[in-house]
């Protein structure tokens, strides 16, 4: 089972807190930094414990914005400067992947 607060969520939240304004990392990508895959229990602690963030920097495969806070990020990305494209999906954009993802050294 989850736990909502323990090692693995302290080291997500701290990955995540790097992540510079303008950039992103996807799920996976945040996970793989840990050597193993993982998107969905990384999507976990950022349900519980993302609001301790910038959560909006942590997006789904494909660069689309988290699910069912696309508006408010918007917001943040566009205050940010982070490239955003046009997408045929129900919130009208995703960010650039290409320009916008990043990896802590």
């Amino acid at each position: 089972m989850f736990e909502r607060s323990g090692e693995y969520s302290e080291q997500v939240l701290e990955i995540v807190a790097q992540i510079p304004a303008g950039r992103v990392m996807t799920y996976g990508d945040v996970a793989w930094v840990f050597g193993r895959p993982g998107a969905r229990a990384v999507g976990m602690v950022m349900r519980y414990r993302g609001s301790e963030v910038a959560w909006w920097r942590v997006i789904r495969a494909g660069g689309h914005p988290p699910t069912g806070h696309a508006d408010v990020a918007r917001t943040h990305y566009e205050a940010e400067g982070t490239p955003l494209l046009p997408a045929d999906t129900p919130e009208g954009y995703r960010i650039d992947l290409r320009q916008a993802a990043w990896s802590p050294e």
